[in-house]
């Protein structure tokens, strides 16, 4: 606190002041001793979210999961997207989850049909069996995209998103991505692979495995595929099964690197929980590869099918996370 003091004058003089000496040097900067801990401002801070996080689930659409909820139309009216329990178009003796496209929907992720989770899953292993519709002959240049996913936007932390994606213009390729970032800062890795060719058309970050077997009949519109990926802190795995009794073919394991420095998710490695989604959209921006002109809206109310969409948590990197994050 600053004190000014105030004399009364009196008539009298009073001599000038001597000036104040100048301060002494300062003293060499000293480096302080490492006490093996961060500075404050270089510690990003572990948001604790007072979420509720599901345990672990399959669910095959025989009946109402009050733990899901389905996107309502963008334009309102009657919804006929969704039908639990259909027949399926394509194997015998399965019924599924069919979501239907509506070609009034707008253009854009969320203006399809989309089933989520209500509340949050995180760090475990998540799968779907589903497929895609055949569009070739109706509309080859239909411009519509498919996926199983993670997703969350937080307002201050930004993106948590974990993508398994199919664009039914060419159903031989696979997209695999995750986002981190905030705003225009997003930070995305991904790879793209034409499983039918066993091609590698693109792979950011890092590049494991270098090479891939192909299924030399996949179609990802033709049958129904088991798209999975597993989500730890520091390796996200993504990987493929032609049906529940083969083995897994791993098509990239990404193990988190700096790539994004002074970020909150350093590695591109997603760090927040969010909603396990499945979902079918018409787009304009998510092009299948060298298929510039398959951007068209859709003229039919083409079906997706859904058999099962299944999560298990990995209770002992979640339950380290919560202790880290309340701390």
């Amino acid at each position: 606190m600053l004190i000014a003091l105030a004399a009364a004058s009196c008539g009298k003089e009073y001599p000038t002041p001597a000036p104040a000496p100048p301060p002494p040097p300062l003293p060499p900067e000293q480096e302080k001793p490492d006490s093996g801990e961060q500075d404050e401002e270089d510690v990003l801070e572990i948001p604790f979210k007072d979420v509720i996080l599901y345990g672990e689930f399959r669910e095959d659409f025989s009946e109402s999961a009050s733990f899901l909820r389905f996107s309502p139309k963008s334009n309102g009216g009657e919804d006929f997207r969704y039908y639990s329990g259909h027949p399926s178009l394509s194997a015998a003796n399965t019924k599924v989850m069919m979501m239907r496209i509506d070609p009034e929907d707008g253009e854009g992720w969320g203006k399809g049909p989309q089933v989520l989770t209500k509340d949050y899953t995180f760090y475990g292993s998540y799968s779907a069996r589903m497929r895609v519709p055949d569009i070739k002959k109706a509309q080859k240049n239909l411009g519509a995209a498919a996926g199983v996913y993670v997703y969350d936007v937080d307002d201050k932390y930004g993106h948590s998103e974990i993508d398994f994606e199919l664009r039914v213009a060419d159903p031989t390729i696979v997209y695999l991505s995750a986002i981190t970032g905030t705003g225009k800062d997003q930070n995305r890795i991904s790879r793209t692979i034409n499983l039918a060719k066993g091609t590698i058309i693109e792979s950011s970050g890092e590049n494991s495995p270098a090479t891939i077997t192909a299924i030399s009949d996949f179609d990802a519109s033709k049958k129904f595929y088991i798209y999975g990926f597993d989500w730890t802190p520091d390796k996200i795995t993504w990987w493929i099964r032609k049906d529940e009794n083969t083995d897994r073919i791993v098509l990239w394991e990404y193990i988190g690197k700096e790539l994004f420095a002074g970020t909150y998710a350093p590695t591109g490695i997603p760090v927040l929980p969010a909603h396990y989604t499945t979902s079918f959209w018409h787009s304009t921006s998510r092009l299948a590869q060298g298929m510039a002109s398959a951007k068209e809206a859709p003229k039919y109310p083409f079906e997706m099918e859904i058999d099962w969409m299944a999560y298990e948590p990995f209770d002992d990197l979640i339950n380290e996370w919560k202790e880290n994050a309340s701390k």
